[in-house]
C-alpha cells in the first residue's frame, strides 16, 4: 500500500512533525479525496510528536485527516456543479447514446439507494478509493453538510479499523 505514494510524497508524510505534520496530513488527506490515487491509510505513519499521549495523538492525526477528507468531498461537490453545468459537458451529454444514458442512470439509482450511508460505509473500507467514491456519490448526493458528515465519520472510522487491525496483528506477533 505504501509504496504506491510516490518517494517525495512517503518522505513528507515520513518527516512531518509538530503542527506541520497535522497540516501535512489534512492537506493530504484534501487531496486523496479530490485528486490523488492513493492510499488515505498512510497518515497513520505520519509521526506527530506533540508531546501528548500516543492516543492523544492518534486522536488528533484521525481528525486532521478526517476534516480533510471532509473539505475534500466538499471540494468534489464544488467539481461536480462546475463540470455539470459547463457547455461541454452539457453538449458531449447530450449527444450520448440512449444505452449509455440508461447505464448512468441505472448506475445513479444503485448509488442513490445507499445515501449518506453508503458513503460513509464505503470510505470506511480500509484501502478503498476515496476519490472515485466521493465522486460516484456527488452525483447523486448533494447536501454538502451531511455529504462532509458522511466523509468525516467514514474516514475516522477507516483509520480506527486500520489501527485496530495494525493493533491486533503486532499482538499476534
Amino acid at each position: 500500500m505504501y509504496e504506491t505514494v510516490p518517494p517525495v510524497v512517503q518522505s513528507l508524510l515520513e518527516t512531518s512533525t509538530g503542527p506541520l505534520g497535522l497540516l501535512v496530513v489534512l492537506v493530504y488527506s484534501l487531496l486523496v479525496a479530490t485528486v490523488l490515487p492513493f492510499p488515505g491509510e498512510v497518515v497513520l505513519a505520519v509521526p506527530l510528536d506533540l508531546g501528548f499521549d500516543p492516543r492523544v495523538e492518534l486522536g488528533l492525526l484521525i481528525v486532521a485527516s478526517s476534516l480533510g477528507k471532509a473539505a475534500g468531498s466538499l471540494l468534489a461537490l464544488h467539481v461536480r456543479d462546475g463540470a455539470t453545468r459547463s457547455n461541454p459537458f452539457v453538449r458531449v451529454y447530450g449527444r450520448v447514446p440512449a444505452w449509455v444514458a440508461e447505464r448512468q442512470r441505472a448506475f445513479v439509482r444503485r448509488v442513490g439507494r445507499h445515501g449518506y450511508l453508503g458513503l460513509t460505509a464505503g470510505l470506511a473500507v480500509p484501502l478503498m478509493p476515496d476519490t472515485a467514491l466521493i465522486y460516484a456519490f456527488s452525483v447523486v448526493e448533494t447536501n454538502p453538510v451531511k455529504f462532509a458528515v458522511a466523509a468525516f465519520v467514514g474516514t475516522a472510522f477507516r483509520l480506527l479499523a486500520v489501527v485496530g487491525l495494525v493493533g491486533g496483528l503486532s499482538a499476534l506477533a
